[in-house]
Order: C-alpha cells, then sequence, then structure tokens
C-alpha cells in the first residue's frame, strides 16, 4: 500500500516595503502595527499591550529597520531600503528626544 503523497507548492512571500515600515514603526510602532504588517502577529500583540515592550523594543526595532537589519516573518529582508529615509528618520528620533531632554531639564533640576 502506496502512502498518500502531498506536493507543497511553495508560495511567494514577498518583502514588505521600507518606506511603509518604517513610517508604521515611527509613528504607530508602540502599538506594534509594523510586527502585523510584517507578519509577526504574536509579537504585535505583545507589543500593542506592553506598549512596545515600554517602548524600549519599539526603539529597538526602529534602531533595526534603519540599519536594514529587520526581516519580515518569511525571513525576507526589507523591500526597497532607502537610506536617506532611515537618517532621516534616526535624526528626527534625536531631535525629539533631545527635545524633550531639554524641556524636561528644569523639572529634574528643581529639587
Amino acid at each position: 500500500m502506496q502512502g498518500i503523497e502531498i506536493k507543497k507548492h511553495p508560495t511567494e512571500h514577498y518583502a514588505q516595503d521600507f518606506v511603509k515600515t518604517i513610517l508604521l514603526c515611527m509613528f504607530f510602532g508602540m502599538f506594534g502595527i509594523h510586527r502585523f504588517y510584517t507578519g509577526y502577529t504574536a509579537i504585535g500583540f505583545i507589543q500593542m499591550f506592553s506598549l512596545g515592550g515600554g517602548f524600549i523594543w519599539w526603539i529597538i526595532d526602529l534602531f533595526a529597520i534603519c540599519f536594514n537589519k529587520y526581516k519580515d516573518a518569511y525571513g525576507n529582508k526589507l523591500d526597497e531600503y532607502n537610506l536617506p529615509v532611515a537618517i532621516f528618520v534616526l535624526t528626527a528620533l534625536a531631535i525629539i528626544f533631545m527635545s524633550i531632554g531639554i524641556m524636561s531639564a528644569p523639572y529634574l533640576l528643581d529639587v
């Protein structure tokens, strides 16, 4: 008796777009929306309920995307990596964090 042979047809999974992923991560990363977009639904829910892992996981993902180290759930690197966009996002992030630090300095120094 011969067993049933199941033929697996490979499905093509196209890499997700870099610009869409970085914008989703930058604006909605604390809710894990970029993880849902790239196929990581379980991690997306974890990030959603933990606010991006206390914002630390969100920042790590943002840096990984900017340095082209982020892969989607199928192991593909993001499509159409754009270095100027990555530099712009990192610069904007640095300016935002420095602004928050400068604005909160009077409150921290007033002991």
